[in-house]
């Protein structure tokens, strides 16, 4: 005999899903996609147009000079398939060739590399989907998530930056997140900044360094730099040393972009947004070439989304130089803030009423009622076998289904329908005839 709870003999295969990807419930997907569609609607009241790009790249595309060395080695790699693969193993070669998309931007510039003689310039977009890090699982942080993108591909700044970081921005006040603040920066600040006995790979190193500094606080990153290159460079101690929240500290380093910054910050701060320049942020991706930004809210860790421009992105797919700039909110962090404080909202998608199945020969007429109901606008849920009146009884009440509508053979033959409520277990007989009164009177019970 097999061991209690196998197979055959056979070891229980596991129910839960691997570290860093999880499951939800009716009720968690239903929170979840009423989200989506409330972030949709906002971006789409700013004119951007949505857009669905493939899960899977080529490696040579994720691995190029757009993604980043820390992304890269985050890459949930894909084997390649049938002999190509056998060829690979026996030669030691690649065993993979594609991967999943580890942030919607670099599928975004490929993407628009394909079809720039078929897209509006400029090119105003939204993507919301999940992606996919090989990255260590903790509160907040999983290997598959959503992100939800706004670019623009095309625009010269500042007025892409205003109408991407409004949208944004715009979402966390209508979840009632007026709390957030806007971090800004710009990395030609940044490369100003750098020492000048340092090296170009010398000074990404100690912006690696100062990006980690909400983590490990100003004395760990000097630790790890002193680590790194025996010193704390003079750019650095100037970031860390800096008046927080001023651009007159830096004016005369690179006056572009804090001209530029300074614009934006009064655009933002004018529209009612809480908005900062933070010297000290960096943003991970090599492939930002002018302003960067964070939002952040004071009672999570990290940010709720950040992003920035990437002016030379789409040159690495043989493109020319196309100005662009886009940002992200972290879906996941933004429903986990959402359930902290009590602001995410239960999606009103249970069925309305319910219709059991009392006899196999009364499946036409109420596939045709329920048919109806349904081009009212109505949720309506139709048990799927003719089954004991007890046990979908009990199915409508399991799923608080507040109305049920009762045809048995007797109703049929006299034109009249049995309703239910289930609150307090009141019934009432309506007629089935004119069927247009029938469903203004099931219209007006379901009405809130």
């Amino acid at each position: 005999m097999g061991k209690p709870g196998s197979i055959d003999g056979m070891s229980k295969v596991p129910v839960a899903p691997p570290s860093g990807f999880r499951d939800f419930l009716p009720s968690e997907a239903a929170a979840r996609l009423a989200l989506i569609d409330r972030i949709s609607a906002i971006y789409q009241s700013h004119g951007f147009h949505a857009i669905s790009i493939s899960v899977l790249e080529n490696l040579s595309t994720l691995q190029g000079k757009g993604g980043g060395s820390d992304n890269e080695k985050l890459i949930f790699k894909v084997l390649k398939r049938g002999d190509e693969l056998t060829r690979a193993r026996e030669s030691g070669g690649e065993l993979a060739d594609l991967g999943l998309r580890f942030d919607l931007t670099l599928p975004l510039a490929r993407y628009c590399a394909r079809f720039r003689e078929n897209l509006p310039k400029p090119f105003k977009v939204y993507q919301i989907g999940p992606v996919w890090r090989a990255d260590r699982p903790q509160k907040g942080r999983y290997r598959e998530f959503f992100q939800c993108d706004v670019d623009i591909v095309g625009a010269k700044e500042i007025g892409a930056e205003v109408d991407c970081l409004s949208a944004i921005l715009e979402v966390f006040v209508s979840f009632g997140l007026s709390d957030v603040e806007l971090h800004l920066n710009d990395r030609r600040l940044l490369a100003a900044l750098k020492d000048e006995d340092l090296n170009e790979a010398q000074w990404a190193e100690a912006l690696v360094s100062l990006d980690k500094l909400d983590r490990l606080g100003r004395d760990g990153v000097e630790a790890e730099l002193q680590a790194r290159l025996g010193k704390v460079p003079l750019g650095i101690a100037q970031i860390l040393n800096a008046e927080a929240g001023t651009l007159t500290t830096f004016a005369g380093l690179h006056a572009e972009s804090t001209s530029s910054l300074g614009q934006i910050l009064a655009l933002m701060q004018a529209a009612g947004f809480r908005a900062r320049f933070n010297p000290t942020l960096v943003r991970g991706q090599d492939y930002y070439t002018g302003t960067i930004f964070e939002v952040r809210h004071s009672e999570l860790a990290g940010s709720l989304g950040g992003g920035g421009r990437y002016n030379r992105l789409l040159e690495i797919f043989g493109g020319s130089d196309v100005p662009a700039f886009g940002g992200s909110i972290g879906f996941e962090r933004l429903v986990l803030l959402l359930q902290e404080q009590g602001k995410l909202a239960q999606a009103e998608t249970a069925p309305q009423v319910f219709f059991p199945l009392l006899d196999e020969d009364l499946r036409g007429p109420v596939f045709r009622l329920a048919s109806a109901l349904r081009e009212k606008q109505l949720r309506v849920d139709v048990y799927p076998d003719a089954a004991k009146l007890k046990n979908q009884f009990k199915y409508a009440d399991d799923r608080k289904i507040p109305f049920v509508a009762i045809l048995g053979s007797e109703e049929w033959k006299n034109k009249q329908i049995k309703v239910k409520t289930m609150a307090d277990g009141s019934e009432r007989s309506l007629a089935l005839e004119p069927l247009p009164d029938f469903l203004v009177e099931m219209e007006r019970l379901c009405s809130p």
